[in-house]
């Protein structure tokens, strides 16, 4: 197996399916990537078996062959290189692999790729297409707000729902929930619910820049299709939560307030929150929201007052900061609206102003004041 290409073309591919590398796994196979060589077309593989990424790039092909790659040693050599010309040749007997640059040698060894494992098939699929940068969107505004949990694995995935032409996205953690709507150009293709991973979505987040998407659904997986990347993720089969049970319908006190001011104000006043609780209080009186934080253990304590719409009764409730600044920050209004009910009561965020293709509601669970 032989072909020659550029430290620089390669190292932008290896970054592309480096994210699927598991860092530790009781299967070493999955630390290495798959190079497989056809004629002048290189594809690399990278697997954690839940996920499967491949990446075509245009190479001098010489010798065709398969061959797994230790991920991280490749990658750490491409990147120390300047963009200059490497020859691969490789034997896929003794499975020895020797990179040559102009002034260098370096020496790998890689194992059989029939070890590799192989990405799942996906002869039977509903298709749609979406433009990246909604996809990306979508992503944004939920894929923050999934648990980590392994005890609730429904809630660590993004549930998509198709109504007719609205592409719906849930994601939840128990404190916190977010259910984005986007009205696509047409309407989907989609059957029933799927709940993707939020690693799949995430890498697909960092590497996808522009032009459209083509979104394959089978009944156990899903696959991500854009410029010359395929990612083909398992699906969770668990059943989601009610999300609907729990947003609340007669929040009446109503606070807007601008977006960015928010966010700097919690981020400064949180700094003398407990490192524990993170917890901060908002005081809204007439047309004035205080926001405030005390540390008991270290003596510490601030508030800040910003101007803002309100004209319900005096509310005091308590809210985790890192919650509040997360969905504060995957918005992009100018202004946000709070509706609030009783100090222990969600509490729900939605833009202040309406977008004719979207519509995002977020909630977050209160936490009790400290008296």
């Amino acid at each position: 197996m032989k072909f020659t290409t550029t430290a620089g073309e390669l190292q932008r591919a290896l970054s592309k399916v480096s994210s699927v590398v598991p860092t530790k796994s009781t299967m070493p196979i999955l630390e290495y990537i798959l190079f497989d060589l056809l004629n002048n077309t290189l594809v690399i593989t990278a697997t954690d078996v839940e996920i499967s990424q491949t990446i075509s790039m245009e190479v001098k092909g010489v010798e065709d062959g398969r061959i797994a790659v230790p991920s991280k040693r490749l990658l750490d050599t491409v990147r120390s290189l300047p963009d200059t010309e490497i020859a691969f040749n490789i034997d896929t007997t003794s499975q020895k692999i020797k990179l040559t640059t102009k002034n260098g040698e370096y020496n790998i060894t890689g194992e059989d790729a029939k070890e590799f494992p192989a990405v799942p098939s996906m002869s039977k699929m509903d298709e749609l297409t979406i433009e990246g940068s909604v996809l990306k969107k979508i992503i944004n505004r939920t894929a923050f707000a999934v648990s980590t949990d392994e005890l609730r694995p429904a809630m660590m995935g993004v549930l998509l729902q198709a109504k007719g032409s609205e592409m719906r996205a849930i994601a939840t953690d128990g404190h916190r929930l977010v259910r984005f709507s986007y009205k696509l150009p047409k309407e989907s293709v989609m059957k029933g619910d799927i709940i993707v991973p939020a690693k799949a979505l995430n890498i697909i987040h960092k590497i996808l820049d522009t032009g459209t998407v083509k979104i394959g659904i089978s009944q156990t997986h899903v696959r991500f299709e854009f410029d010359s990347i395929v990612l083909v993720s398992q699906l969770i089969a668990e059943t989601y939560p009610n999300y609907e049970s729990v947003i609340p319908t007669e929040n009446d006190k109503l606070l807007v307030v601008n977006r960015e001011e928010m966010i700097s104000t919690i981020r400064r006043v949180a700094l003398y929150a407990s490192a524990t609780t993170h917890q901060i209080k908002l005081s809204l009186r007439k047309n004035q929201l205080t926001v405030s934080a005390q540390d008991i253990d270290f003596g510490g304590e601030a508030k800040e007052t910003l101007d803002c719409e309100y004209t319900s009764d005096d509310l005091d409730i308590g809210f985790n900061s890192v919650y509040l600044t997360d969905m504060l920050t995957h918005l992009d209004s100018e202004s946000v609206a709070f509706k609030f009910s009783t100090p222990t009561r969600a509490g729900v965020v939605t833009p202040a102003g309406e977008n004719v293709n979207e519509d995002v509601l977020m909630l977050v669970m209160p936490v009790r004041l400290n008296v």
